[in-house]
């Protein structure tokens, strides 16, 4: 077996995420039950290239294992579930317009599977 092989497919799951980002790939919006935390591939996120769709259509959250960063993900969230913030930290990034500014990042965990990693608080929302 090839031990560059996984190595590979999270390129290529990342590329296909990333591409279907930025061509749009929307959706409708889910409802979230009152008073939870989610991840979501809202116009914002996906303006940032935080987010995108999978091939079946399921929204997808882009985020980092070690570290809060917009760029070389190498984790896949998929969106619209609850989640629990266990941490938050600003880092200075420079947005896809080029601008430098100080973004949140949350570290987070999926309450359904335990899947844990940083992600953009442009993709995180709470709702009421």
């Amino acid at each position: 077996m090839n031990r560059y092989l996984p190595v590979h497919l999270v390129f290529w799951l990342g590329t296909a995420v990333l591409l279907s980002a930025c061509f749009g790939g929307g959706g409708e919006e889910q409802p979230v039950a009152t008073g939870q935390t989610v991840l979501t591939c809202n116009e914002v996120c996906a303006q940032q290239g935080q987010c995108g769709t999978a091939v079946d259509g399921r929204p997808l959250i882009l985020g980092r294992n070690d570290r809060p960063e917009t760029r070389d993900h190498n984790l896949v969230f998929n969106a619209d579930l609850p989640i629990t913030v266990l941490e938050t930290r600003e880092e200075m990034v420079q947005s896809a317009d080029g601008q430098f500014a100080m973004q949140p990042f949350s570290f987070i965990i999926l309450n359904d599977n335990g899947q844990q990693g940083w992600v953009a608080n442009w993709c995180v929302v709470s709702a009421p």
